[in-house]
């Protein structure tokens, strides 16, 4: 009797376990795609709190972050400061950069931003790591 009522809960018709496998698959993709840009583009690239990956800044806003937000085209951009004056001056130096707003506080803001507009935006947010200093390190290879 236990395994039949097991069984039972576990069981899932195929048209919902296709579909599941389905999202399964594209977020894999989507967060495979955001990877591999990271490190094609030279983006400090981390993994988050809930195991996602993300593009952290450095220096003193050390919470800006590039995001996959799951879209095809997109990636997120999240960003805050201290004051009002600051994040009003980040806000529109980035809406003039290409970035869509999607969600916007006092002191922090979600966007939405284009493949193409990607590095500018991660310059000004020291997302981006520097030049390699050495093009092919024969110690690296010894």
């Amino acid at each position: 009797m236990p395994g039949q009522q097991t069984s039972q809960i576990c069981s899932l018709d195929n048209f919902k376990k296709g579909s599941i496998v389905k999202q399964e698959e594209l977020e894999a993709k989507h967060i495979n795609t955001f990877k591999t840009f990271c490190k094609n583009n030279r983006l400090r690239l981390k993994e988050d709190g809930d195991g996602l990956p993300v593009a952290r800044a450095i220096g003193k806003f050390k919470t800006d972050q590039f995001f996959c937000n799951f879209k095809d085209g997109t990636i997120g951009v999240y960003v805050t400061r201290e004051t009002q004056r600051q994040f009003t001056y980040l806000n529109k130096k980035l809406i003039k950069m290409g970035c869509v707003p999607t969600q916007l506080g006092d002191f922090e803001a979600s966007y939405d931003l284009e493949w193409m507009n990607i590095p500018p935006v991660a310059r000004l947010l020291k997302i981006k790591k520097g030049a390699a200093k050495v093009k092919d390190p024969k110690w690296l290879r010894d």
